[in-house]
């Protein structure tokens, strides 16, 4: 008979070509792994593995078995998820990846405040680009997705709930030749570099800034591309680069003028983004609880930001 672990370790024999790497990687002797590569192979009645001075390499065989093994542990692995919720043993883990904006508005401090009342919570909380939320999700590396929807749409496996939708702006140091002008043309604004996160493609054509968008793919790349906010903002600061945030990300810096809001408005300035999960997917009882605390605190987003997007709007 097949065991799971077994094919744990054929898997992880696949990662690194090497016994020794490999049986590391699974906390065990090299010997035990070994053997259970061996004894799934007399299982199975076939060698799965070249072994060769130069390395290890899947036969034909070993190839078929990983094009069948990898959904039989992830299915092994949803089962027994599944089973823990139903016998409510599955409370005390969160799983959620988002994006870097509704992280800062609303996700991270959604976190803090289930954390306050279930302090032994077990979290992993990962802030990602919106296509690796989704390829996140299909791996079931997490259970929530908290992003940009785009694609994510179009895919049938997934539960789509909008949650955010935010007026933004752009913005750039005080003291920036931009400032010069009362109202700025999206050309003015193409001779700078914009210091974003990857955008998706349908944005491309409306986006200010130097932007690079390669033939067949559907999303844009900024002319500095940056992972987390905090980044470009202290590139911001240091260069005549400008970026775009919700003016609630920036109200601090707003206020104490180390940011300057960039006098250009277009109605599709608007952040929209939203909850993500697999359709067949059980979700935890905490896992809605944190959706239900996100959609609280993105209620009083929403109007705090609109006040502050407003004031700047009028001033300018």
């Amino acid at each position: 008979m097949i065991k799971n672990q077994q094919l744990i370790n054929a898997h992880a024999l696949l990662e690194y070509r090497n016994f020794r790497k490999a049986a590391h990687s699974q906390n065990i002797s090299q010997s035990a792994f070994s053997r259970s590569i061996a004894n799934l192979e007399a299982s199975l009645g076939v060698e799965l593995f070249h072994r060769s001075p130069s390395g290890i390499s899947p036969t034909i065989f070993g190839k078929t078995l990983f094009k069948y093994s990898k959904q039989i542990l992830i299915s092994t692995r949803e089962l027994e998820r599944e089973i823990d919720i139903i016998k409510g043993l599955g409370e005390g883990e969160l799983s959620v990846a988002m994006g870097p904006y509704p992280a800062e508005l609303s996700g991270h401090k959604a976190a803090g405040r289930i954390l306050s009342k279930s302090p032994d919570l077990r979290c992993k909380m990962v802030v990602a680009g919106w296509r690796e939320v989704e390829k996140m999700l299909m791996a079931r590396s997490i259970d929530l997705g908290f992003a940009e929807l785009g694609d994510a749409q179009k895919n049938k496996y997934l539960e789509i709930e909008p949650v955010g939708s935010h007026q933004f702006v752009f913005f750039c140091r005080p003291g920036h030749p931009l400032l010069q002008n009362k109202t700025i043309s999206k050309e003015k604004l193409d001779a700078y570099p914009l210091a974003l996160i990857r955008l998706p493609g349908r944005l491309a054509p409306f986006f200010p800034g130097k932007l690079f968008q390669d033939k067949g793919f559907d999303y844009a790349i900024p002319a500095v591309e940056i992972q987390d906010l905090t980044f470009s903002r202290q590139i911001i600061i240091e260069s005549d680069a400008f970026s775009a945030a919700a003016p609630l990300q920036i109200q601090n810096e707003l206020e104490n003028g180390t940011f300057s809001v960039i006098p250009f408005f277009a109605p599709w300035m608007i952040l929209n983004y939203g909850f993500m999960y697999f359709r067949d997917r059980v979700l935890s009882p905490i896992t809605k609880r944190y959706m239900e605390v996100v959609r609280e605190i993105e209620e009083d987003v929403k109007v705090r930001n609109l006040a502050l997007f407003s004031n700047y709007t009028h001033q300018l």
